[in-house]
């Protein structure tokens, strides 16, 4: 069986398809690479947290 192009699927796609193969470690690890590949925030005190959250809710509103 020939394995499916991981790079042309979407995110939802590839999280799908992870989901009804569990056993498919490539598929699997193609996707936490995705998923490590994005930019994360990182709050070590209470006072970063309170920030970015007042930021995220301001730049929804509008």
């Amino acid at each position: 069986m020939t394995q499916p192009n991981f790079d042309e699927m979407s995110d939802k796609e590839l999280l799908n398809y992870v989901r009804t193969h569990p056993n498919d470690t490539i598929a699997f690890h193609k996707y936490m690479d995705r998923l490590d590949a994005r930019p994360g925030v990182l709050c070590t005190t209470d006072e970063e947290f309170e920030a970015e959250l007042r930021k995220r809710i301001e730049g929804r509103s509008q």
